[in-house]
């Protein structure tokens, strides 16, 4: 029996806080940065179910190419 993962996206409504040495330096940053206070309000988190997938340990995690499919359909012009 195999493992699967499964995927969701979302959204939640938070505040940023952060603080700054002067006005200057906060009408500079455009968003919050790393050193910012991020508080989630977990009333409003939504998921929306993307997808199922089944985990293959034997998997190669790059695709691979082979040559004779490398250059089919190179140069020809199709009408």
């Amino acid at each position: 029996m195999g493992k699967y993962e499964k995927f969701w996206s979302g959204s939640v409504s938070f505040t940023a806080t952060e603080t700054f040495k002067d006005l200057n330096a906060a009408a500079e940053v455009s968003v919050p940065s790393a050193a910012a206070k991020i508080v989630m309000d977990a009333k409003t988190i939504t998921y929306d179910f993307n997808r199922i997938k089944e985990v293959d340990p034997n998997a190669n995690t790059l695709p691979t190419s082979r040559k004779e499919n490398r250059d089919k359909g190179k140069g020809e012009k199709k009408s």
